[in-house]
């Protein structure tokens, strides 16, 4: 899993899409 500086801020809003499924 690469994550970015960049993506890491998007990764947070992924992280909460994901769980809402």
């Amino acid at each position: 899993m690469k994550v970015r500086a960049s993506v890491k801020r998007m990764c947070d809003k992924c992280k909460v899409v994901r769980r809402h499924g």
